[in-house]
């Protein structure tokens, strides 16, 4: 069976390792970004662990029974958990503890992945504590993938007990290969995707599936000059969520590209250039830079922390229009 994973092949190679030595952890914390590709190197380490069949490299031979079962989510030692709402809730948790500790039904083990487990950091969530005491005596053949955005808001007591592999992003050149591999288009297309999603593998895909021809309208607040229009601005930003921030930062960097003097093929909007020379004369280089670092800062305080999101983005609209 093929690999379809793209990038981290180091940690794919070391799940790989401890599936064929025979040393698979009670518990693993994957950390990243979304649409890094957590979920998807965790389903293809819980095929591995329950393939009947493993190919001489070390992966799975997707004929089998159980390869079967997984492809088409019918695995009676697979479940995965994600969110009811808002967050994972305690009854979720009680219902993994009660099913864990029976024996596999067909595979070595029994595999659970938890989606999102920075939804269980809220204070008045008790679920966190609950997961704690499964992982501090976890049945011998049972396995937990804890899959998260943000490792900092994971309880300290739950990472001591997991081996934690942290995910990043690919570097441009490679993703922009991978992508024309996979996908078979031209080098345009694909480094395109690669530089918007900044790396992020599953971005990079949903950019070429939908089409990358919309990143090349202008974002508004680009050109708009009423401070007013902040909050107008901010509500649209909410409804198209953190990703469109990080394009908004590929917008500036745009203009600041031109401002000094940088190749046009180093540049993502490309498409654009005749508009981005028209807005170059309203943006000093050090405005550039600032608006950068607030759209930047933003997206960190909106992952990190638990401030209303509508305030934030009102307050890095008015910062980047008054800063004109």
């Amino acid at each position: 069976m093929e690999n379809a994973i793209l990038g981290h092949q180091n940690i794919v190679t070391q799940l790989q390792n401890a599936v064929t030595s025979e040393r698979v952890a009670g518990a693993y914390l994957f950390a990243g970004e979304q649409g890094i590709g957590k979920e998807t190197v965790a389903l293809y380490f819980a095929n591995l662990i329950l393939c009947e069949q493993r190919t001489e490299e070390s992966s799975p031979c997707g004929e089998c029974r159980a390869c079967r079962k997984l492809k088409s989510s019918n695995h009676p030692d697979l479940r995965i958990i994600r969110p009811d709402g808002a967050q994972i809730k305690i009854d979720q948790i009680r219902e993994l503890q009660q099913q864990i500790f029976y024996q596999p039904l067909e595979g070595p083990r029994k595999i659970y992945i938890l989606a999102n487990t920075e939804r269980m950091s809220n204070p008045n969530n008790p679920a966190a504590n609950a997961l704690l005491k499964t992982l501090e005596e976890p049945p011998a053949a049972s396995t937990l993938i804890l899959l998260t955005e943000n490792i900092e808001s994971i309880l300290l007591t739950i990472r001591s007990r997991c081996q934690i592999l942290t995910f990043y992003p690919m570097s441009i050149e490679e993703l922009t290969l991978a992508l024309m591999n996979r996908f078979s288009i031209d080098k345009e297309t694909a480094s395109t995707a690669a530089i918007l999603s900044r790396g992020i593998v599953g971005k990079a895909i949903t950019l070429i599936e939908e089409g990358t021809s919309e990143t090349e309208t202008i974002p508004e607040i680009l050109e708009e000059t009423d401070p007013l229009a902040a909050f107008r601005l901010a509500e649209q930003f909410v409804e198209k969520g953190l990703d469109s921030l990080d394009e908004l930062i590929t917008w500036y960097r745009d203009l600041l590209f031109l401002q000094q003097g940088v190749p046009v093929e180093l540049m993502t909007h490309t498409n654009a250039l005749d508009k981005l020379q028209t807005l170059v004369p309203r943006y000093p280089r050090i405005r550039l830079q600032q608006a950068i670092q607030t759209v930047f800062e933003t997206k960190e305080l909106l992952k990190r922390t638990n401030v209303t999101k509508i305030f934030a983005l009102e307050i890095m609209c008015l910062k980047l229009l008054q800063g004109r």
